[in-house]
């Protein structure tokens, strides 16, 4: 009778144990599945934001490092890309962004004297690359205007980085022992070969 009573308080133990380790398993599933299904509602609503009026503000797209390497948006491709050209580590990611912008600018040159004489000039050339274009229009009597237009594509990648808080020691088992902290690294691509980067500055809020 004892060891029935012993038996069936084992059981009851093991049971007890299964059920708890199900309900985990179940418990980190549905939140699982439910992050999932955040990150694909936020997802379409990034993309219903990029087919909208709206161009001042932007959705950021959650996507994991798998959706990333296998997507078939071919701007996320290109990030993709520039990071694995920067060798930066999947582990060590943490945000991608691409900015696309053009600069455009009329200017209209008029002299006091004619400069062209036969009253039926009106004449429109392009000179253009994949990243700049300038059009030039000449009118009678002495109208001259100048239309140039550069295209900025820039790709911003936010990695971190283990470094020591002091300056690394040259030895690299002493450099071991030193005490680090994680640094934010910003490395921006500019596409363009005539835009020259200046001065760029960012920021981590922290808390």
């Amino acid at each position: 009778m004892k060891k029935l009573k012993k038996y069936v308080c084992i059981g009851s133990i093991v049971l007890m144990m299964v059920t708890i380790i199900v309900l985990c398993f179940i418990l980190k599933s549905k939140v699982k599945t439910e992050n999932r299904w955040k990150e694909a509602i936020t997802n379409v609503k990034s993309y219903e934001n990029m087919f909208s009026d709206s161009k001042d503000k932007s959705i950021a797209f959650q996507l994991t490092i798998a959706q990333l390497k296998h997507s078939n948006d071919s701007i996320f491709q290109e990030l993709d890309n520039t990071r694995k050209e920067l060798k930066i580590k999947d582990s060590k990611l943490k945000s991608l962004q691409h900015i696309s912008s053009n600069f455009i600018k009329s200017d209209t040159i008029i002299l006091k004297d004619t400069v062209f004489k036969n009253k039926g000039i009106n004449i429109d050339t392009l000179l253009s690359d994949e990243w700049y274009s300038v059009r030039v229009g000449l009118r009678y009597p002495s109208s001259v205007t100048v239309t140039p237009k550069f295209k900025s594509v820039k790709t911003v990648i936010v990695s971190t980085k283990k470094e020591t808080v002091n300056p690394p020691k040259k030895f690299f088992l002493f450099r071991w022992f030193q005490k680090k902290h994680t640094v934010l690294h910003v490395n921006v691509v500019e596409k363009n070969p005539y835009i020259e980067s200046q001065d760029n500055r960012y920021v981590e809020i922290i808390k």
